[in-house]
């Protein structure tokens, strides 16, 4: 990797938290704590990498009105955001309903739909170590045959590939033979490890992380029974060993786990450190609520768009 930087592409989300008091109860009042935050898969990332020291810029795409918002948001992370504004859309939305470690969640994608690579120019990526793109602009933004390319630009400019793939919702709906597809010039897959499951086909953690080694030279497997999955081309399966804790809100944890690998990462410290690093980060973002890091402007959401 020839770049100190890190380039995060993909979306920016208005998460509303719902965690019910009691089971829900259908077509009438249920007692609940709601919160409103910034996030997005490729958001939270970047966030937690400027919370961590990294030299981030972030390219997303948000509604009308919402550039400054947004941005300063990032920019109290440390982050340097490139935000594009939507004509028409709004920026998306997730309502997240939490219950315990399971998570819920009706999404609106929004203005992520208008997502433009064309703002990532060759001095940037020149300067970037790790380009880190999210899966879930697959889904209206980003064909495959542009995330190749995107992927062959950074390597040409001498930066390294990371991946998340989403979810499994969006994987199945998408389809996995393209999502497959788009996995051309990914140097490390981060998928969970349902994802994992869903695009190998295989029905373990180990022959599904074996399996995905034919698409990428490095997987880094998460949720899995108490431990990270490392594997890389030649080399036995690693695992790193995640300490039990109870979690005040799983949301972001994912996002944190790839800011704290990809900071490790962009510091020369192998996969199996780097993994650990983003174990560490992924305990501190399970510890409080919402999916960014703790600090930073968050200024509320509006109340109508």
């Amino acid at each position: 990797m020839s770049g100190t930087r890190v380039i995060v592409v993909g979306d920016v989300i208005d998460d509303v938290i719902v965690v019910p008091h009691t089971a829900i109860r259908p077509d009438t009042d249920t007692r609940a704590t709601i919160t409103r935050h910034p996030g997005g898969s490729a958001g939270n990332t970047a966030a937690w990498l400027g919370s961590l020291g990294a030299a981030v810029d972030f390219v997303g795409c948000v509604g009308r009105g919402d550039v400054d918002r947004h941005g300063d948001v990032l920019r109290g992370h440390g982050v340097a955001p490139h935000l594009s504004e939507h004509p028409s859309l709004s920026t998306g939305a997730i309502v997240i309903i939490v219950d315990g470690d399971v998570r819920t969640m009706l999404t609106d994608r929004g203005a992520n739909a208008g997502l433009d690579t064309a703002v990532i120019s060759s001095g940037m990526l020149a300067d970037a170590g790790v380009l880190h793109l999210s899966g879930y602009s697959l889904v209206d933004a980003l064909s495959p045959a542009a995330l190749v390319a995107l992927s062959s630009r950074a390597h040409d400019a001498g930066t390294r590939v990371t991946l998340d793939p989403g979810s499994t919702g969006f994987i199945a709906d998408l389809g996995v033979d393209l999502v497959r597809s788009a996995l051309a010039g990914v140097d490390v897959l981060l998928p969970n490890l349902d994802e994992a499951l869903l695009l190998s086909g295989e029905s373990s953690a180990a022959r599904a992380a074996e399996s995905l080694l034919e698409l990428c030279p490095a997987v880094v497997m998460t949720g899995g029974s108490g431990a990270v999955l490392v594997a890389e081309r030649g080399q036995p399966l690693v695992e790193v060993p995640v300490r039990a804790q109870t979690a005040v809100d799983p949301t972001g944890a994912g996002d944190a786990f790839s800011a704290g690998f990809i900071a490790a990462l962009l510091d020369g410290a192998s996969l199996t450190l780097a993994a650990a690093a983003g174990v560490d980060a992924a305990a501190v973002a399970i510890s409080q609520p919402g999916g960014r890091p703790p600090g930073g402007a968050t200024p509320p959401l509006p109340h109508s768009r």
